[in-house]
């Protein structure tokens, strides 16, 4: 004997058919939807990361520029890293300061940079350099946190250029205290006496111009400032990347539409 009258099996029937179909269709293409939707929202794949490092090599090569990776201006392997990064939402610019000029060998000075961040951090800070000839320089793997912005590195790309673009006095009116540490003491003695600074080249200003443009393509970028710019982040006072820096700076946003930090 049927558990239900005759009438009622039927209508039981008829929704599970109903509901059957609902799951055919509506239900299933939603589900895929909302699969497709989580999908691109989820962090890229280790592959997907790589592909997009490759493009960014690629573009700038065909954009007429020249870029070095690692591997082709004999970085030294990294001590440590500080993890990955990736979905950066700004751009940080920074000069090298009043240790380096433009009169010098680029390589010589990346190779001085290079000692002083593994000393510190045990890799290099900034993601690329930029020299005073328009050569940028992979300085740290794009898929890798930097370590140019105290305590606030995480979504944020570093771009150095090997110059020095900060006024004299500078220094030690917009950098910390004098007496923080010996390197901000002797940086800040140096910069008291020594008159001589760089002016941005047009190669570097194109340079920066074109890795911007390519940057702002394959990450959500919505900010760009110098290191100053950034500073309130850890309530630091800098310098960096001068008056000359910043110029670029304002220069970047106003061309592709970008805000400075903090700017609503």
């Amino acid at each position: 004997m049927d558990a239900y009258p005759l009438s009622l099996s039927m209508l039981i029937l008829e929704k599970q058919k109903d509901y059957d179909i609902y799951m055919d269709n509506d239900y299933s293409k939603t589900t895929e939807d909302l699969l497709r939707m989580g999908l691109n929202a989820i962090a890229k794949t280790r592959e997907d990361k790589r592909i997009i490092r490759e493009s960014i090599l690629s573009e700038t090569r065909e954009s007429g520029l020249t870029i070095k990776t690692r591997s082709e201006w004999g970085a030294k392997k990294a001590q440590v890293s500080d993890g990955d990064d990736w979905n950066y939402s700004a751009i940080v610019l920074h000069h090298a300061g009043n240790s380096y000029s433009c009169d010098e060998d680029s390589l010589n000075k990346l190779r001085q940079a290079e000692k002083t961040d593994i000393n510190s951090f045990g890799h290099l800070s900034y993601h690329y350099a930029i020299d005073c000839l328009g050569v940028i320089f992979e300085t740290l793997d794009i898929r890798e946190k930097g370590a140019h912005l105290k305590g606030a590195n995480t979504g944020h790309i570093g771009i150095v250029f090997l110059s020095d673009f900060s006024l004299p006095g500078e220094a030690g009116k917009y950098g910390p205290s004098r007496w923080d540490s010996l390197s901000e003491f002797s940086g800040q003695f140096k910069d008291d006496w020594d008159q001589s600074f760089d002016l941005p080249t047009i190669q570097q200003k194109n340079a920066i111009e074109a890795l911007v443009k390519i940057l702002i393509k394959h990450f959500p970028i919505k900010e760009l400032g110098g290191h100053r710019e950034f500073a309130t982040l850890n309530a630091l006072g800098r310098a960096c990347p001068g008056t000359y820096g910043l110029q670029i700076a304002a220069s970047l946003r106003a061309q592709f539409n970008l805000t400075s930090h903090g700017e609503k």
